[in-house]
């Protein structure tokens, strides 16, 4: 681990390490142009321990009919594993980027984790448990534009996602998408930021979001935008979208 720094920081949560190629992706982009610490959280997750310490746990593979014994030592070595990997694969990225890192293992759920051990003002980016599957299956559709999705609570907290996806994407490249929240006062007033603001940008639903996922992400790129205290708010929304969302969800 390298030296402690004062810069704010990215904080790259995931539970598994086959979920970490889109989050690294996009942490990348996120931390161009900013004096950030890279910092790396890899979750085991305790639930999967648990189940794997009944003496009847096997592990069934995505693709694969077969299912073989999974104890929880053997697990327990597997993630010992792959979070070294991930730690690797952050410390080339630091290097790439030329930004200091931090690393660190814990044992619980991913969300709880990561807001638990962020700071105010830290990013967070979470992998969507939807990523990998529908990446392998769709390798071979054709390139379309990225989407990414501001989900604001209230016009404020629309400006902070504007600005975290100008950072994300300042070419322009990929299309904006705003979530409204169901109340109708708050939903108005984003609306009308969001026009004032005078950014392209579409009005979408969350259920767009959900069958866009369920359809695989159609471009590299994708990103769930939303504030940490939005994300901190409705826990259970949150992991919602990131069991059925498309591309990587930044909490900001």
């Amino acid at each position: 681990m390298n030296a402690k720094t004062a810069a704010s920081r990215i904080w790259i949560a995931v539970d598994a390490l086959d979920r970490s190629a889109a989050v690294l992706g996009a942490v990348t982009r996120l931390a161009s142009g900013r004096a950030v610490e890279l910092a790396g959280l890899f979750v085991e997750d305790a639930d999967l321990l648990r189940l794997a310490g009944w003496p009847t746990a096997t592990e069934t593979r995505l693709f694969e009919a077969s299912m073989r014994p999974m104890g929880g030592a053997e697990l327990e070595a597997a993630l010992r594993a792959q979070a070294l990997a991930l730690q690797r694969r952050l410390d080339a990225l630091a290097r790439d980027i030329g930004v200091p890192w931090s690393f660190r293992t814990v044992r619980g759920r991913v969300v709880q984790q990561a807001l638990s051990v962020a700071a105010s003002g830290d990013w967070i980016v979470l992998a969507s448990a939807a990523t990998t599957v529908a990446l392998r299956a769709r390798q071979a559709a054709p390139r379309a534009r990225p989407v990414i999705w501001l989900l604001p609570e209230d016009a404020g907290g629309l400006a902070r996602l504007l600005a975290a996806a100008a950072g994300y994407d300042p070419q322009g490249a990929a299309d904006r998408r705003v979530v409204l929240p169901e109340d109708p006062v708050r939903a108005g007033e984003i609306r009308a930021a969001a026009q004032a603001a005078g950014a392209a940008m579409r009005i979408a639903s969350e259920a767009e979001l959900m069958a866009r996922a369920a359809c695989g992400p159609a471009a590299p790129g994708d990103l769930v935008l939303m504030t940490r205290e939005s994300g901190a708010a409705d826990p259970q929304r949150l992991g919602r979208l990131l069991r059925r969302g498309a591309g990587p969800l930044a909490l900001v």
